[in-house]
Parts: structure tokens; sequence; C-alpha cells
């Protein structure tokens, strides 16, 4: 019977994943700071997706940094699974925004004050649920190849509702990652190879969790 790894091994896994081609990691980061000016961005998403693939299919190596225009084509396809997940952002977040502008012109400072709390917590909580389900679409891209399928509401329900032990210990782990990066990058200098690591850390966690979940469906 197929199991999830526990939440140390995951953890552990994807740190010794991230740092298992010092070639390919030292040139991400330099990716990393360039995709920060937008210039390296669909470079940066299209080897992350990559690196899913490759996990996917069997790899734990960190692929090199060749095969440019499809990682280039990837990384387009990706930034616009990302903008469609802004723009849904934008959209919900802002019909509790509207009652703050009625308000404040019908000068009624408490319905303002009430209105701006649940504007708040809107955003928490919408954006709290779009990272935990935006790994599922970036899987669901990274094996179908097709962005209106990432972006379907039901498939992202059903890719998590098959093992959500299992998503849930790649959340823990995810979390416990980026915890690890933010640390690391405390010393300046570091902070595009800290992020690298942890993009391609995280990657991996829900890569295993895509492999070890389509294997305990019998896919």
């Amino acid at each position: 019977m197929v199991e999830n790894d526990d939440l140390i091994e995951t953890f552990i896994n994807s740190l010794r994943y991230a740092f298992s081609n010092m070639s390919s990691l030292l040139f991400g980061g330099i990716v990393f700071f360039l995709a920060v000016f937008v210039v390296g961005l669909p470079f940066f998403l299209g080897y992350i997706t990559r690196c899913m693939r490759e996990v996917i299919d069997g790899n734990g190596v960190l692929p090199e940094w060749d095969n440019i225009l499809g990682m280039f084509r990837d990384g387009l396809h990706m930034f616009s699974l990302f903008l469609a997940y802004a723009l849904a952002y934008i959209v919900i977040v802002s019909l509790p925004a509207l009652p703050i502008f009625i308000f404040q012109q019908l000068d009624m400072p408490y319905m303002v004050l009430l209105s701006t709390a649940v504007l708040v917590l809107t955003m928490a909580v919408v954006a709290s649920v779009f990272c935990v389900v935006f790994f599922a679409s970036w899987l669901l891209y990274a094996t179908g190849g097709n962005i209106r399928e990432a972006l379907k509401p039901s498939r992202i329900r059903e890719l998590i509702s098959m093992n959500p032990s299992g998503y849930f210990i790649a959340l823990l782990a995810s979390i416990a990652i980026m915890a690890l990066g933010s640390a690391s990058a405390l010393l300046v200098l570091t902070i595009p190879w800290a992020a690298f690591i942890a993009f391609v850390a995280i990657s991996f966690i829900y890569s295993k969790y895509y492999q070890t979940t389509m294997k305990m469906v019998g896919r």
C-alpha cells in the first residue's frame, strides 16, 4: 500500500533535491535575481515547471538549464496562470471594498470601520485560499500543459481531495521551507539563492504529493 511521506522526511528530501545540482542552483539564483526585474521571470517559472515534471517522472536531481525555448514557453503560460489568480483576487476583494467608499460619502464612520474590517478579513482569507490551491493549479499545468484545465475549480478540488492528508503535509512542509528561506535571506546577498532553493524545494514537495497520489489511486 502506498503511503505519504511524513512531514520531516518530506522537508529533508526537498532540501536534498534543492542541493542535488550545485551548478543549476548557482545559476538559478542569478535567474531569480533577474526575475525580480521581469527579465528572467519566464525562464524562472518555466524552470520550476520543468522541475515538477521531472520529479513526477522520477528524476530526483535538479535539472540543467537547457531547452531554453521550452522553458520560456512554459514560463509565459505560468505567468498567465498567475495573472488569472491575481485578477480573480482583485475582483473578489473589490466587492467588500465598495461599501467603504459609499459609507465615506454618506459620512458614516462606524460603518466605514466595520466595512474596512470586513475587507481586511476578506483579503486575508482569499489570499490564504489562493496560496493553498495555487500549487495544485501549477501541478495540473505541469502534468497536462493546459491552462484552462489548471484553472478549473473542479479539477483543483479533485486533485486535492484524492489525498487531502498528503496535501496538508505538503502545505506544512512548504511553510517550513518558506520560514527557513526567510531566515536565510537575512543576509541580503543570499536572497536570490535562498528564494530559488525555497521554490525548487516546494516544487519537489508538491510533485512528490502528485506522484504519491497517482500511485494511491492507481493512475
